[in-house]
């Protein structure tokens, strides 16, 4: 079976709805985590990756088997496991777990920003650039910083699924790009 992202952001907006409704959306980080400790187990243990996938199992236990690596005892969570085991989507995790901290963040207002740099910046340019980010999103931003000799200089952005490259090394490889295709 594929896995698909908008077949995964359906059973997330399908929770979060649910979590609406029950009036339990401010506990999202409790679920955003416990999806988390699920995807860890699944990254780090191809014994677990084996039998959650495995369709000669019975479909309650696999359910049981990943509420207790979700380390949680919660009903609204517990029916959400079950219904994507019954489903057969309980490898579509990671994709869930992605798009959920998505959300989460979008709710809170931040946004993850992996910033690239060929040497560390200061403080100073951290949080000019915090502003800007504030400024043009709208949300607050999580600042992890890379160092990335190749760069040259500059910096590149990701933010969620997008990248900005501000760098020597980016400009280099355009400017070559551009020289290649007029060259023929």
């Amino acid at each position: 079976m594929k896995n698909s992202i908008s077949i995964a952001s359906r059973y997330v907006e399908a929770f979060l709805e649910y979590l609406s409704e029950e009036n339990k959306l401010d506990q999202l980080d409790i679920y955003v985590n416990a999806i988390k400790n699920i995807v860890d187990k699944i990254d780090t243990d191809k014994l677990f990756l084996d039998l959650i996938g495995n369709p000669l199992l019975p479909k309650d236990f696999i359910v049981h088997q990943i509420i207790k690596v979700a380390d949680i005892d919660d009903v609204h969570f517990n029916k959400f496991i079950t219904a994507l085991v019954y489903k057969k989507r309980q490898l579509m995790l990671p994709i869930i777990f992605i798009l959920l901290e998505q959300k989460n963040l979008e709710f809170k207002k931040l946004i993850k920003v992996k910033m690239f740099t060929p040497y560390k910046m200061s403080e100073e340019k951290v949080s000019e650039l915090e502003d800007i980010i504030i400024k043009k999103t709208g949300r607050k931003a999580i600042i992890d910083s890379v160092i990335d000799e190749s760069l040259i200089g500059g910096l590149q952005l990701q933010l969620e699924d997008t990248i900005f490259d501000y760098s020597v090394k980016g400009m280099l490889e355009k400017i070559g790009r551009e020289y290649a295709s007029k060259r023929g």
